[in-house]
């Protein structure tokens, strides 16, 4: 039988618990066998909370602390940066049409203005800007259509950088 391993973690935490008060209820019968083992039970109980309280504090504090130094950037930095990935994206479709003349001339001057705007935006993060600054280039300058599509992948991967819950494990592994 394949018992869940959040349901085996309940189990043994009641266990610690009960374990914890039936020793102190122990300790109490010791002390009078009439009200120790009852009050013993209590203190034990009393003393498995707040030793769960301390320890969920303590662990709460950690993983806060790891996360606030992994994350890249803010809630407002990233709404912006997704914000400028489409317009880039937006840039770059107005740039390599499917169809010759689909997008107008001047549809592609205001779709590269914006996406310009927006990569120049002074609260985003600096890897996002450059990124993004390559990328226009690339979109400006070059023919090769898997070239600018690789150098928009990279933006791409600095703005999902960019998400406060982002942690990068390696090379090939991101959550």
């Amino acid at each position: 039988m394949n018992v869940p391993r959040d349901a085996r973690l309940r189990v043994a935490v009641v266990m610690l618990g009960l374990c914890m008060g039936a020793l102190g209820a122990g300790a109490g019968w010791l002390l009078n066998p009439w009200w120790g083992p009852g009050a013993g039970f209590a203190v034990g109980g009393v003393l498995f909370l707040l030793n769960g309280k301390v320890w969920f504090d303590l662990c709460t504090r950690h993983v806060d602390e790891v996360l606030n130094r992994l994350k890249g950037c803010g809630v407002e930095e990233e709404a912006t940066a997704y914000v400028l990935m489409r317009a880039v994206l937006l840039y770059e479709a107005a740039v390599f049409t499917h169809m010759p003349g689909g997008v107008s001339l001047q549809e592609r001057a205001s779709r590269r203005t914006v996406a310009y705007q927006f990569a120049s935006y002074e609260s985003l993060p600096r890897q996002v800007r450059v990124a993004a600054a390559e990328a226009l280039e690339a979109i400006d300058g070059s023919e090769d259509v898997d070239h600018v599509r690789a150098v928009v992948q990279t933006l791409s991967r600095e703005v999902r950088a960019c998400r406060p819950m982002y942690i990068h494990v390696s090379g090939s592994q991101t959550s």
